[in-house]
């Protein structure tokens, strides 16, 4: 290892070994089947009352991939007419914000998690735009690590379809080559980039010509050395106790994360090369590993030559202690409208959609994760990496989907990007967050 990395880690992590953060798991016992051709997927378990619904139930989600495995058995036990709008994120949120202000907004609806977007669940909930959902069978089952993402005085707003994890994806033949395994701790890291670099590969491929890339590798980091050892960072940041700057784990992260580029461990000027071709260089062998959302592995599996069985994942480690390692996991939402005009069919629909083995086929089908606890567990590799975090309560949202506002997000892209050229330092972007943090609270 470099000795400038050892003397990082030991500095930077050696106070924050005794914390951990509390939250578990339990997910069911079998594999769920395939969605296609899947008689579970889509078993009738709707009580009288909701066979006696009726009405028209209107639902807008960016895609119409996960709910056409149910829709039709739904409709065919309930009587209800599912009325689907199907739209890109951005313009689904832009078009709902204008249906809530004007009182036209579907039953049931898409909503990102947190304060990500003005459409987002908190930000609705905070309207009164929302219905509470506590009362729900499924709520219990929600993720205690999603809580911060969906719920506001200590009630639940949102209904998690799935989720997606900020991985290290990596080429196994790359991996074979060079005669490595995946690392389970930041020394092992550093060790296996060293071998990837002495094999004349890129250990990392890292494509910063598109700024919301810079966001991975921290949110990865900080998943360990933030939200799994100061699990009490936001309460206190929010409670006006302590900032980004006096963090010991936030600090940690952008040192660690600007150590891999100082070190050579990632592309060559990485400001110059944007993210698809960062992505395709792992693809093709030129690099090894890509750090990015689940949501983007298939892609990078169709960029190689043996597909998703050339493609491995594994969790970015950031300390010496491989149990204290944290990954980001975060869910995609559905909730109901407080002004809905058929509410009863809106909680039928999520009730039916709950039920572990379709809350496992609508993952499979999009190519996620299941997000509910009592969720039969997918048997894939992706989900092979992502079920022990899940299990032992090891998962944490995306630090963005924390934070009030955008301007937290947009002042990490910026003034990091910043501190990769060398222009601004640690201390310069800790105090830029603290400031949009600051800004957006105001």
């Amino acid at each position: 290892m470099r000795a400038s990395l050892r003397r990082r880690l030991a500095a930077t992590t050696g106070g924050l070994m005794a914390l951990a953060l509390i939250a578990s798991c339990s997910p069911g016992d079998d594999p769920a089947q395939g969605a296609e051709g899947s008689e579970d997927a889509t078993t009738p378990a709707t009580t009288e009352a909701a066979a006696e619904l009726g009405g028209n139930l209107a639902l807008a989600t960016t895609s119409d991939i996960g709910p056409k495995l149910f829709i039709e058995d739904f409709e065919a036990e309930t009587g209800v007419t599912v009325d689907g709008t199907y739209a890109e994120a951005g313009a689904l949120g832009e078009q709902l914000r204008i249906q809530i202000t004007s009182g036209t907004a579907p039953d049931l609806f898409r909503s990102a998690p947190g304060y990500a977007a003005p459409s987002s669940v908190l930000n609705l909930a905070e309207e009164g735009a929302l219905m509470d959902l506590s009362d729900q069978p499924w709520a219990a089952n929600v993720p205690e690590s999603f809580s911060r993402l969906q719920e506001l005085d200590g009630k639940t707003y949102a209904f998690p379809t799935y989720g997606q994890a900020i991985l290290g994806f990596y080429n196994k033949a790359v991996f074979e080559e060079a005669g490595v395994e995946p690392p389970t701790t930041w020394s092992e890291f550093v060790e296996v980039l060293d071998q990837l670099k002495a094999a004349g590969k890129v250990p990392l491929a890292l494509g910063l010509a598109d700024n919301y890339v810079i966001q991975f590798l921290p949110y990865a980091l900080s998943a360990t050395l933030v939200n799994g050892l100061e699990p009490d960072f936001y309460d206190r940041l929010e409670a006006g106790e302590t900032t980004f700057a006096e963090s010991e784990g936030w600090r940690a992260t952008f040192e660690q994360f600007l150590g891999l580029i100082e070190d050579g461990y990632t592309t060559p000027e990485p400001l110059g090369m944007p993210g698809d071709p960062a992505m395709q260089s792992v693809g093709n062998g030129e690099a090894a590993i890509v750090v990015m959302p689940s949501a983007a592995s298939p892609v990078l599996a169709g960029f190689m030559e043996g597909g998703e069985d050339q493609m491995g994942s594994f969790a970015i480690p950031a300390t010496d202690n491989a149990d204290e390692t944290h990954i980001p996991f975060t869910p995609d939402f559905l909730v109901v409208n407080a002004d809905a005009e058929n509410p009863e069919a809106a909680l039928a629909f999520l009730d039916y959609i709950s039920e572990p083995d379709r809350t496992a086929a609508w993952a499979t089908e999009v190519g996620a994760i299941p997000a509910l606890t009592d969720a039969e567990p997918v048997d894939n590799a992706l989900n092979q990496t992502v079920q022990p975090f899940l299990d032992e309560g090891r998962t944490t949202p995306f630090a963005n989907h924390a934070w009030p506002g955008g301007q937290v997000a947009t002042a990490l892209m910026e003034v990091g990007q910043q501190a990769v050229e060398g222009s601004k330092s640690v201390d310069d972007l800790l105090q830029a967050l603290d400031e949009a943090y600051q800004e957006s609270m105001s």
